[in-house]
């Protein structure tokens, strides 16, 4: 099998997250969105016909362009969100580290797109483009909470603050406004801890210094993230991002620090375990 992975599908979901991030900031209509959607995932059914799809990034790619894919027009397309779900179980089963929330997701939507019942809980839907969200249907008797935990989802109470979270203005929003950094800095230093109607938690943070790096904005990305541990530092993931934004600024030795004091809040963090070796195995 060839252990290369493929150029294009790199850059295929690369677009598929930065296109988000320009319709997060209004950059972006939800009409261009879907032409693009559409787009892509014609390129990546022609890289599967064509047997280009073969390490475990490979798969993890396409996944993301699958899941995306839609039938030329608003509607998605079922035959693509299945793939994207055999996509994923294929990279599980060449790598079983590999994040396993991103299988229950893509089962989870899969089934939203069937219109039936989602099992593990990540999908949620809104009526309008300016109604709240809401928790799409769902077969609490499928899964268990024990079963969610193994796939790094939120237990069917805590989806509830999940929920209420999501609803929170999010902070690309605000950015988007002013395009200034030191604007969202000081938001978050005065704001952390306090009643908003932004996301500023630690998973509303992470996603916005997420967006900024899909955007390469990587030294406001930095400034983010360094902020974070700073507002969050009792919580293991913020400072694997900052390693991941470190690593992206070859600032190498301060990304091996940031990934060990990820493990050393949480030891079995796979995604920090992964990224510290091999960047440990970059410099032997």
């Amino acid at each position: 099998m060839n252990k290369v992975n493929n150029i294009e599908l790199i850059e295929l979901a690369k677009l598929d997250q930065l296109d988000r991030t320009r319709y997060d900031l209004g950059e972006l209509s939800e009409q261009e969105l879907w032409k693009r959607d559409y787009k892509r995932l014609s390129k990546v059914y022609e890289l599967f016909k064509e047997n280009k799809i073969s390490t475990v990034d490979d798969h993890l790619n396409a996944a993301i362009v699958f899941q995306h894919g839609r039938n030329g027009a608003k509607e998605r397309d079922p035959n693509a969100s299945s793939m994207a779900v055999q996509m994923m179980k294929k990279a599980l089963e060449l790598d079983p580290t590999t994040n396993k929330w991103l299988l229950a997701a893509a089962i989870d939507r899969d089934l939203m797109i069937r219109k039936e019942p989602q099992i593990y809980g990540t999908q949620y839907i809104r009526k309008s483009e300016n109604a709240l969200w809401e928790f799409y249907t769902i077969d609490p008797s499928k899964i268990s909470d024990e079963e969610r935990r193994a796939y790094r989802v939120a237990t069917l109470s805590e989806q509830k603050s999940e929920l209420s979270r999501m609803n929170k203005k999010k902070l690309a929003n605000l950015y988007a406004k002013s395009k200034n950094i030191d604007d969202i800095l000081i938001f978050c230093r005065e704001k952390t801890g306090k009643e908003t109607e932004y996301d500023i938690t630690w998973q509303g943070i992470t996603r916005f210094g997420c967006q900024l790096m899909r955007l390469n904005k990587d030294e406001e990305a930095l400034s983010i993230f360094e902020l974070l541990v700073i507002l969050y530092p009792k919580e293991y993931d913020p400072y694997h991002s900052l390693g991941v934004v470190l690593v992206k600024l070859e600032r190498e030795e301060e990304a091996i620090r940031a990934f060990e004091k990820s493990l050393e809040i949480n030891p079995n963090f796979i995604d920090a375990q992964k990224d510290l070796k091999k960047l440990k195995d970059k410099r032997t």
